[in-house]
């Protein structure tokens, strides 16, 4: 019996260069019969080009991989046996049965699928009261660079203790969700630049499905090597972290500034006397992530609208 098909969507707003390396990536993942790879362009340029077997949605109304993600779920194919036309054909009755019970599975465009990411989701079924399954992010052990090392260092995209992950939340770095599920809570809110990924899955959880872990289902991710970059990134979580605080009231309150660079200093200076630099400079990246984290936590989490 084959397993469900699995509509891979991708949010992309980088430049060409990403794009190409994007491709590669999902070149590599292994597809069954009813398997789609789904590209939601949220780049002004429209920076993708056709790939082969990737299909390329433009989403450009909203600078937010939100409103990217729900433009690529809104191209997915909704079929089901019940839809399709009687047929004795076992080729049509294997493509009908891969339609029922279809998954949407979100990834980013700086997360690289290995091969058998797709079969390892749904290697072991799921009952009919999952909804979504949340997958592993591990970091590219390629990456040397200091800030690829202190993001892998703190776990920034560990489903299991992320900066947005909990209990009844996962990241879309890696993230399949049950179309049915889906459809009926009516995907990503949008207008916005971050939080969604956990106000989707409270949601779910909310209607009453259940979120479990594929640990066997694994992306690498691309860590950021700009100091800028990855004290925007904090702001920006930061700033959907505001959003899900007000929308769930106590879920992710501001982080204690002043209390947390008091023990930045004295882990510095510890670490500094024991000889331990990089914990001490890794502690130093954790200082300014605070101020980022502050200042991000006090500004809008609306996404820009494009004309």
């Amino acid at each position: 019996m084959p397993r469900p098909g699995i509509s891979v969507v991708v949010p992309f707003a980088g430049d060409a260069e990403d794009a190409k390396r994007l491709a590669r990536s999902l070149a590599a993942l292994e597809l069954n019969e009813g398997d789609e790879l789904i590209v939601a362009d949220n780049s002004a340029e429209g920076c993708f080009r056709e790939a082969l077997g990737v299909r390329v949605v433009r989403a450009t109304k909203e600078r937010s991989s939100y409103f990217a993600r729900n433009a690529g779920a809104a191209a997915v194919r909704r079929e089901s046996v019940r839809e399709r036309p009687q047929s004795s054909s076992m080729h049509d009755s294997s493509s009908a049965r891969a339609d029922e019970g279809r998954w949407l599975l979100f990834t980013d465009s700086d997360c690289v699928p290995q091969p058998n990411l797709l079969d390892a989701y749904l290697e072991l079924p799921p009952e009919a009261g999952v909804g979504a399954l949340a997958g592993t992010v591990v970091s590219d052990p390629s990456q040397r660079h200091f800030l690829a090392r202190y993001a892998t260092d703190r776990g920034f995209l560990d489903q299991e203790g992320g900066l947005h992950t909990a209990e009844d939340a996962a990241a879309t770095a890696n993230l399949a969700v049950r179309v049915e599920a889906f459809d009926e809570i009516g995907g990503f809110a949008e207008g916005i630049r971050s939080g969604g990924d956990v106000d989707l899955c409270r949601r779910l959880v909310g209607a009453g499905w259940r979120i479990e872990r594929r640990p066997d289902a694994v992306v690498t991710h691309l860590h950021r090597e700009s100091l800028p970059d990855l004290m925007g990134s904090i702001a920006r979580y930061a700033a959907g972290a505001r959003w899900l605080n007000d929308r769930y009231p106590g879920s992710a309150p501001a982080w204690p500034l002043v209390t947390g660079l008091v023990h930045c200093g004295k882990d510095i200076a510890g670490n500094v006397a024991g000889r331990h630099f990089e914990e001490a400079a890794f502690r130093g990246v954790d200082a300014l992530g605070m101020f980022a984290h502050a200042i991000g936590y006090r500004r809008s989490n609306e996404a820009k609208i494009r004309a």
